[in-house]
């Protein structure tokens, strides 16, 4: 089984506790901060620490108040040499969260800057097409010459002027 795999069957679990009304996100996300960390990561990389040491180590580094089902997943993590897949677990509950409040991300691709203005135009008028709150991150490329390229999962709105002259150049050289 892939890790991939392992990570999303805890972040399962989690998120259905988080379903249930346990709100674990806050310190779900700092323990996986802690895990990230260079000099933690090679401690829960050692054969040599115990996992009760493991364990010990990221709930003080998180801040010792970390809530119980929080402590628990540590502990089976760190007993079964998985710690170093809390940063994976956590980024999915993340995910999941967000899918379960009806929130998607768009990457969008433009030529030049997008004003404000614009960028909430953008944003509402995509908030609309996809019936979803919807976070937008802008990246510029020149590349493009104009208009937008908007990826929203696996689905890519491809408005840019390249690919229209493009188009116009496969019709006049057939």
């Amino acid at each position: 089984m892939s890790t991939s795999q392992i990570s999303r069957r805890y972040a399962v679990a989690l998120f259905e506790l988080i379903g249930e009304g346990v709100s674990l996100q806050e310190d779900l996300t700092k323990a996986a901060a802690v895990v990230a960390l260079d000099e933690v990561s090679a401690l829960i990389a050692s054969p040599e620490y115990p996992a009760l040491l493991k364990q010990e180590v990221i709930v003080a580094a998180a801040g010792d108040k970390l809530l119980p089902e929080v402590v628990r997943l540590l502990e089976v993590l760190t007993e079964r040499n998985k710690a170093s897949l809390l940063p994976e677990i956590s980024a999915i509950v993340d995910e999941m969260v967000r899918l379960a409040e009806s929130e998607v991300d768009a990457e969008v691709t433009v030529a030049s800057t997008l004003d404000e203005e614009s960028r909430q135009k953008l944003t509402k008028a995509l908030e609309v097409t996809t019936g979803k709150k919807v976070r937008v991150s802008v990246s510029e490329d020149k590349a493009i010459l104009g208009g937008l390229v908007v990826q929203i999962g696996d689905r890519k709105i491809d408005y840019s002027l390249r690919t229209k002259l493009a188009g116009l150049h496969r019709v006049l050289a057939s």
